[in-house]
């Protein structure tokens, strides 16, 4: 980006001037006053450097936004791109309708294979034997299964 430096300067110098009037009036000693001055010189400079190093990017919202004349799009538009991927559990929707942020917390942390059980054998209406078959072990496994998730859940 283009900066008109000797503008910026000249605006720079007025509002020293300003300060330097304020300072006056506030009775700040000529070492304070300079040293003021000299984090402003600071400041100014690196400003100035700033606006130099950096071009605006237009937004590809824009109408007449063309990704192919802006070179830093070109040459940088796969980093400043970003995709949003939203993974919306359809399978566990149901999480979203419980009010308690504990069980919520809770249910999140189990283990998938954990939340698929429970998710199939309360809202998919299985029942233990049905999945003991689908998961190859046995009824009793899945009873001891669900009985360590009730614990857990339930914080014993």
């Amino acid at each position: 980006m283009a900066i008109n430096y000797g503008k910026a300067y000249r605006d720079f110098k007025k509002e020293l001037e300003k300060k330097h009037a304020l300072y006056d009036q506030l009775g700040m000693s000529k070492e304070q006053i300079d040293a003021l001055d000299e984090f402003d010189w600071t400041e100014f400079r690196a400003d100035c450097v700033y606006q130099v190093h950096t071009q605006p990017l237009e937004i590809a919202s824009e109408p007449d936004f063309d990704e192919d004349k802006n070179p830093l799009y070109k040459k940088f538009g796969d980093v400043l791109s970003v995709e949003l991927k939203v993974t919306f559990r359809d399978k566990y929707a149901w999480l979203d309708e419980i009010s308690s942020p504990e069980l919520i917390g809770k249910l999140l942390s189990l283990a998938p294979e954990d939340l698929e059980l429970l998710d199939a054998y309360v809202l998919g209406d299985k029942t233990q034997v049905e999945l003991a078959k689908e998961k190859g072990i046995s009824q009793k496994n899945i009873s001891k299964k669900l009985n360590r998730i009730r614990r857990f859940l339930a914080g014993n």
